[in-house]
């Protein structure tokens, strides 16, 4: 009886996306809230730095459209098929190019890092070492004005779509490639590309990461 005890003040583990999810499907709203608490401060740093809106209402929008649509389309959600957080990002993606396509915002806006709720990666799918000074410079807050210009700098929408879903999440390749509808392979080099611009940008600046 001892044994399945919880210890004093350890908190009981919170239900998985995908069982929230689950419980959505069958009509408990309230999960809903939950994945809001959950994903709403990450959604709203990718849609602010990839639309690059003039007014911050434009992300604070897209995030609450993102998830009217989560409610709409809970019944095609399979967790086979896709994570949560993929299956998320996917129809974050996918309004955001809406809207760029449709109003053409150009201004880039601070990037926020919001760090995941999961578990890490397997070793294997993270990014070799050489890319750790960026994920440095992008940590550190003096530098975020530096960071932020270079990402503007980049031309290529996919290597900043890359970037972004990288240090929003949990760093799996095969996770960004299935929201961006890429191969793994193309995933990673979207990544590392984008990193080799922004490390580039950043010296240009006379920013070394340590």
């Amino acid at each position: 009886m001892a044994d399945r005890m919880m210890h004093p003040g350890t908190a009981a583990p919170g239900p998985t996306d995908e069982q929230l999810m689950q419980q959505l499907q069958q009509g408990q709203t309230g999960a809903l809230d939950r994945l809001y608490a959950r994903y709403s401060k990450s959604l709203y740093a990718f849609c602010h730095h990839i639309l690059r809106a003039q007014d911050p209402a434009s992300a604070e929008d897209l995030v609450q459209d993102v998830f009217v649509r989560v409610i709409q389309s809970a019944h095609t959600f399979d967790p086979l098929k896709a994570s949560f957080r993929t299956w998320l990002f996917r129809i974050a993606r996918n309004r955001c190019l809406d809207l760029i396509r449709r109003h053409k915002l150009i201004q880039i806006l601070p990037f926020a890092r919001q760090a995941s709720d999961k578990e890490g990666p397997a070793p294997e799918e993270r990014l070799p070492d050489p890319g750790a000074d960026v994920e440095h410079a992008v940590l550190q807050d003096s530098m975020t004005r530096a960071v932020r210009d270079c990402i503007a700098a980049l031309q290529n929408e996919e290597e900043r779509q890359a970037f972004l879903l990288y240090y929003l999440g949990d760093k799996v390749y095969r996770e960004i490639a299935k929201i961006m509808s890429k191969s793994t392979s193309t995933a990673r080099n979207r990544v590392q590309a984008a990193q080799d611009k922004v490390r580039r940008c950043l010296e240009r600046k006379g920013v070394r990461p340590e």
